[in-house]
């Protein structure tokens, strides 16, 4: 979740609350000095190329303050009138890189009946907390991450189950693995890269199986969990359990406040449906030929449009997928700002084709598509490459053995992109590499550790070494026995 040159805090709790996120973020922006440099309560209204870009590659930048935009919906992708355009403030720019991120227009899917639903209706970009569902019968719509998240935190709220509806299924997966490590400290390259497929799908169902009986219930889909949704939740496994959380099957349709099930069964008297069903992609405030269709998008690394004359126009953070998309979003910062420095050659046109390919058939795997969703831990070695800061085994090795394993068959972090190639700091990264390995929990370990004496096995170990010793006698007997009697048999023919 950190970025490679900042690392949090030791106190940090290994799973990042809200408020520790925002708190490391606002310690980072504070220790490089970016406070100075962002302009507050200003809004971009449109991006567009300049007269000359054919041959410099800039771009005009229109914008104003939040507060005195009069014209049209604020929200973004809509169209600004030139009138309100020529109250804004313009700027010419070298250089545009577009941060806002992917989950821009909330996708309100097509339901027979909705129409006729008298409740309250929103989209999980809207939602903030189940406070306010207090005492309310909610149904909640999806099958990944924001859905299972929604429906255990406003079952805290409401005295009344929360029905989530998981339309082809889902996997649940807790956050904490056995030993107190968190899911995503579970992936490692030895996985990605050399362990098959139906091993890696092995591993996961069992995972999620220890906590729930996904398959003897019906929850899961028909795919393994690698080519399949899924969501994350220790407290959601005991909300079900409880019946808090029902879980519910495809939603066919709306009858007023009674929804209908693929099933036959109904939920009535509804008071909110929430819709956690996704996301698609805004750019129209930029004047640029990009097409976007149901989420794929013509992106280097999915950065660079390829498409453009110049590299002068980059997406950062326009992604998604299996991990925290921090690691992902920092070594594209850093491969844009090398190019545009000059530190790294602009891609050539064949480069460009064979990356969209490979990250097509990293989509497409997946999702059984190609979307904005890909493997973020392969884009992350794909990006590190390019820019010279994989952790080559080899390399790594022979400055330190054990790191180098470690980097290869242990959990994936930023500072392993640190250890090799440009901007590295090998005796940073190395301590910091070290410390991550390291089971961060001392929060909540005030004693440190202590041994547990098993007085109580003493006597169970005998009798299992006694077991054990009897059972081998036991089997070599009748291994003697059997070679005893084909020898005598062998005899008995002879003469």
């Amino acid at each position: 979740m950190t970025f490679s040159d900042f690392h949090a805090a030791q106190d940090t709790p290994q799973y990042m609350t809200r408020p520790a996120v925002t708190e490391y973020f606002r310690s980072y922006a504070e220790h490089f000095q970016l406070t100075d440099h962002i302009r507050y309560n200003t809004r971009v209204i449109k991006v567009r190329k300049t007269a000359d870009h054919s041959l410099t590659g800039k771009w005009e930048v229109f914008t104003c303050p939040t507060s005195e935009f009069h014209g049209g919906d604020k929200r973004a992708g809509l169209a600004v009138s030139e009138e309100d355009m020529n109250r804004c403030r313009k700027e010419v720019f070298d250089f545009i890189l577009v941060c806002s991120g992917y989950f821009k227009n909330p996708v309100f899917p097509e339901i027979p009946g909705l129409d006729s639903f008298p409740g309250a209706v929103k989209h999980s970009f809207h939602y903030k907390s189940g406070f306010a569902f207090e005492g309310k019968k909610v149904l909640v719509v999806g099958n990944s991450f924001s859905a299972g998240d929604i429906a255990n935190d406003i079952s805290l709220y409401t005295e009344k189950p929360v029905d989530l509806t998981v339309g082809s299924g889902t996997w649940i997966s807790p956050r904490v693995l056995p030993g107190g490590w968190s899911a995503d400290r579970d992936v490692n390259r030895h996985q990605l890269y050399v362990q098959n497929e139906a091993r890696t799908n092995n591993r996961l169902i069992a995972t999620c199986q220890s906590r729930f009986d996904h398959i003897g219930s019906g929850i899961n889909p028909d795919q393994p969990p690698t080519r399949s949704p899924y969501m994350m939740g220790d407290d959601l496994y005991l909300k079900i359990l409880t019946d808090r959380v029902r879980i519910k099957d495809q939603l066919v349709r709306f009858d007023g406040s009674t929804a209908e099930f693929k099933s036959g069964a109904k939920t009535c008297d509804i008071d909110t449906v929430i819709l956690c069903t996704g996301y698609t992609g805004d750019i129209s405030f930029i004047d640029v030929d990009i097409s976007i269709d149901r989420g794929r998008m013509e992106l280097y690394n999915l950065m660079l449009p390829v498409r453009e004359k110049h590299h002068t126009l980059a997406f950062l953070g326009f992604l998604a997928g299996d991990g925290a998309p921090a690691q992902a979003i920092e070594l594209q910062a850093r491969y844009i700002s090398r190019l545009i420095t000059g530190k790294v050659a602009p891609p050539s046109e064949k480069a460009m084709k064979d990356n969209l390919e490979t990250i097509k058939n990293f989509s497409i795997v997946r999702k059984g598509k190609f979307t904005y969703k890909v493997p973020l831990l392969k884009l992350c070695d794909l990006i590190a490459c390019e820019i010279g800061a994989y952790p080559w085994f080899w390399r790594v090795f022979l400055r330190d053995p054990v790191l180098a394993f470690m980097v290869w068959y242990g959990p994936i972090f930023t500072a392993q992109y640190r250890l090799l190639g440009p901007d590295s700091d090998w005796a940073r990264a190395r301590a910091a590499c070290y410390r991550a390995y390291e089971v961060m929990t001392a929060n909540a370990s005030p004693r440190g550790k202590v041994k547990v004496k098993r007085d109580d096995v003493t006597v169970a170990r005998g009798r299992q070494v006694l077991l054990v010793t009897c059972g081998i006698s036991v089997v070599f007997a009748l291994g003697y026995l059997g070679k005893f009697r084909q020898l005598s048999g062998a005899l008995s023919r002879l003469y």
